[in-house]
This record gives structure tokens, C-alpha cells and sequence, in this order.
């Protein structure tokens, strides 16, 4: 007996969760995306239900997988904790000894769920849960016996609801230690192109960071990539570019769409703005250690900001 078998927990899966699951999975491009999108709307569906008869606040709408484009590009199934992080819910089928962890579910995840699917979906079981671990290399898989009780994610909540900030002003020079913020993955999670179709030109690439967030902008129903790239140029000093990428599924850039850099006092350092048929806009400057910042993305009434300390 694995240490999960005496802690399983069985959730119903009512006429909601079917009704949001076949919803999103009419939505996708062929039957086999659309199958996947329905085990893992059921998935985050039955864990969000959990966490709610514990009274653990979720948002649906804030993860992911209930994001309309980020579920047809991606393999997610998360559920926001409000103030805590994306929690993934993984599928796992029958027979199923392992978990298959994608590329987009290792980085920015608090942990995993296994949730255990049988031939009825009328109910599914919580296998336990594997807490993140932050590897250099990220597993490709979650092994089933790998779960713990389903205390330890409560135990897990709480110590992150204790610990939990605001919003985080990311800090650059400690991304070259490999930590990164919520929400800065690498460039080929959010674009899914290789390095060399980017358009980076530093003098010294393999000492360079590159980081990468998806940006939503608001009622446009359109999504970039946010890109930051460093390279040192001494102790003190750093080359900092940044770019900002259509997604997978578009070609070009919002027009109009302005990308602005901001000193520390909100004032304006330099812009630059997409025409008709941009395929990326960029600004590249350098900056001290200790130096403040903040790149604003802006489109008809729509801005988002992003704060920086070097």
C-alpha cells in the first residue's frame, strides 16, 4: 500500500462541472484537445469543490485553464488560491502510474493534485498531493506513489497564506540565481518558439537571462508575451532589453499597441509603438544595481504595468 491509499477522498462531479467541461472542450481545435480540456476542467473543477467545502477561497476565473486562450495553447490545469498561487490539478487516467507534468505546469506552481479519473465521471478521487520543487531540469512526470495526504496541502495553504505578499516588484539581479517571480517563465513556455526566431542582439547571448510573461490586454480579448532579457556588463551594471511578442496562435502585434519605459517616479524614458504589422516591438537600455523601473504596455484604454528593481 502507497501513503496516499488511506487518504483518498471521492468528489462528485455534478451537472456544473460536466456543463463547463463540455463548454471548453467545444471550444478547441480537434478531439483530442478537446478531451484533454474536459479531464482537466473535471480535474480543477473537483479540487476547486474541495477547497470550497473547507471554505479555501479559489478563483476559476483567474487560473489558466479557465482562460480561453491560454487552454488552447496550453496543457493547464490550475486553480488560483487568491494571494497564494496556481495550484495544478493533473489528471490521472486508469491504470495510470504516473503523472505527465508539461513544460507550462513546472515553473509558477505552488504544487500538484493527482485527481483519479475512472470509466464513471460522475465522481473522481483526490490522490494526495506533491508539493513544487524547483528543479534545473523540471521532471516530466509525477509519480503517483510521489502524493501525500491531503493534509499536507492544507498545512501547505497555510504556511503560504502566512507568508504571502502583495505584489512583488521583481527583482532582476536575483533572476541570474534562477529566482524568478510569479509569472516569468522561460520564453519558450509562453511563445513556444525556438531562441533563435527571437530578436535578441546582445555581444555575449550565453550570459544573458531571458524571462517571459504573458500579458492580458483586458476587453482587447488578446494576449502577448512580455519578454526581459539581461546581460552583465559589470558588477554594477546590467544591458536590459525588452520585448514584446505576439502569441502562438497570432501573427502580428495589436497596431497601435505601445510599449513605455518608466523611471522610478513614473516618468517617461523612452516608447515605442506597433504598426499594422508588427511581429515584435522592443527597447533596450542599461541600468544599476539598485535602480527602479517599470515598462507599461498600452492599447486604446488598456494598461498594464510591470515593476522592476535592478
Amino acid at each position: 500500500m502507497n501513503n496516499t491509499q488511506a487518504h483518498l477522498l471521492k468528489v462528485p462531479l455534478g451537472y456544473e462541472a460536466h456543463r463547463l467541461a463540455q463548454k471548453f472542450a467545444a471550444q478547441q481545435a480537434t478531439r483530442q484537445k478537446g478531451k484533454q480540456v474536459y479531464l482537466n476542467t473535471l480535474a480543477v473543477y473537483a479540487v476547486h469543490s474541495y477547497l470550497k467545502w473547507l471554505q479555501i477561497e479559489t478563483s476559476l476565473d483567474q487560473s489558466d485553464s479557465w482562460h480561453r486562450v491560454k487552454r488552447a495553447i496550453f496543457d493547464v490545469a490550475d486553480l488560483v488560491l487568491p494571494g497564494i498561487g496556481h495550484l495544478e490539478c493533473r489528471p490521472v487516467l486508469p491504470q495510470e502510474t504516473a503523472v505527465d507534468l508539461p513544460l507550462e505546469v513546472t515553473e509558477n506552481r505552488i504544487g500538484y493534485v493527482g485527481v483519479q479519473f475512472e470509466e464513471n465521471l460522475s465522481e473522481v478521487e483526490l490522490l494526495g498531493f506533491a508539493p513544487a520543487v524547483d528543479y534545473n531540469n523540471p521532471p516530466e512526470q509525477l509519480q503517483v506513489s510521489e502524493f501525500q495526504p491531503l493534509d499536507v496541502l492544507l498545512d501547505h495553504i497555510d504556511r503560504l497564506k502566512t507568508t504571502a505578499d502583495t505584489e512583488i516588484r521583481a527583482n532582476l539581479s536575483q533572476w541570474f540565481e534562477n529566482i524568478f517571480e510569479a509569472g516569468w517563465q522561460a520564453v519558450e513556455t509562453i511563445l513556444r518558439q525556438p531562441q533563435t526566431e527571437l530578436a535578441f542582439r546582445f555581444r555575449n547571448p550565453e550570459a544573458s537571462v531571458r524571462r517571459c510573461k504573458l500579458i492580458e490586454l483586458g476587453m482587447t480579448d488578446q494576449s502577448v508575451g512580455l519578454i526581459v532579457a539581461l546581460t552583465p556588463e559589470s558588477e554594477q551594471e546590467m544591458d536590459i532589453m525588452v520585448e514584446v511578442h505576439p502569441l502562438k496562435n497570432q501573427t502580428y502585434l495589436p497596431a497601435n499597441l505601445e510599449l513605455m519605459l518608466l523611471d522610478e517616479v513614473g516618468e517617461m524614458v523612452m516608447d515605442v509603438q506597433a504598426r499594422s504589422e508588427n511581429k515584435h516591438i522592443q527597447l533596450q537600455f542599461s541600468g544599476e544595481i539598485g535602480d527602479c523601473f517599470s515598462v507599461k504596455l498600452a492599447v486604446g484604454d488598456v494598461s498594464i504595468m510591470e515593476e522592476f528593481i535592478i
